[in-house]
């Protein structure tokens, strides 16, 4: 069951997606709200589940062999995607005050945090079609890269809408947030062999 705090927040980040301004009136913005974003984690991991088993699924036989254990591999996953959830919020909570985003650093979180689900649901869907052979893969990478480019997109609105700041800070950020998940994947895949 979705709370009604949940269920607003997440309507909110659909209608700015689709570029409706007025869908941030429905976050919560208070402390409350702030520590009740980091909960959307739990509605990513029906998404998250999708990807992991469809890339597990892929995975060459060579590396089903000689690659972790089905175990180590979620594990690594899930490791990974806690780390990556939590990571940006505390490096950006560190550095708020010299960026002068102190004031405004809270409801970029939460809307950040919210945003994330909207932005999980497409790769899941490609995952799935892929995962199921209803999609070729070279589409399916093709098609992936697109929505990428739109989750980008969204993420820099995200940061103009709540953080203000140039068009290269807002760049910038976004592009931070990126790096930060691809090194993390990239550590994670390296510690554990996947």
């Amino acid at each position: 069951m979705i709370s009604p705090q949940s269920s607003s927040a997440l309507i909110g980040a659909l209608e700015f997606f689709l570029g409706r301004r007025e869908g941030l009136q429905r976050f919560d913005f208070s402390l409350d709200g702030f520590w009740r974003s980091f909960g959307a984690i739990l509605y990513i991991l029906p998404f998250f589940a999708i990807n992991v088993a469809v890339e597990h699924r892929l995975r060459p036989p060579e590396v089903m062999v000689t690659g972790p254990s089905d175990f180590v591999f979620v594990l690594s996953r899930l490791l990974d995607l806690g780390l990556d959830w939590v990571m940006m919020p505390l490096l950006l909570a560190a550095f708020a005050r010299n960026l002068g985003i102190a004031r405004s650093y809270a409801s970029y979180i939460v809307v950040r945090n919210w945003a994330s689900v909207v932005m999980s649901a497409p790769q899941a869907l490609i995952a799935l079609l892929a995962g199921l052979g209803l999609l070729p893969l070279e589409f399916a990478a093709i098609l992936s890269l697109a929505v990428i480019g739109v989750m980008l997109r969204y993420h820099y609105q995200i940061v103009g809408a709540t953080l203000g700041g140039s068009p290269a800070f807002r760049a910038g950020l976004v592009g931070a947030d990126l790096a930060l998940s691809l090194v993390l994947s990239g550590v994670f895949s390296r510690l554990f062999g996947g």
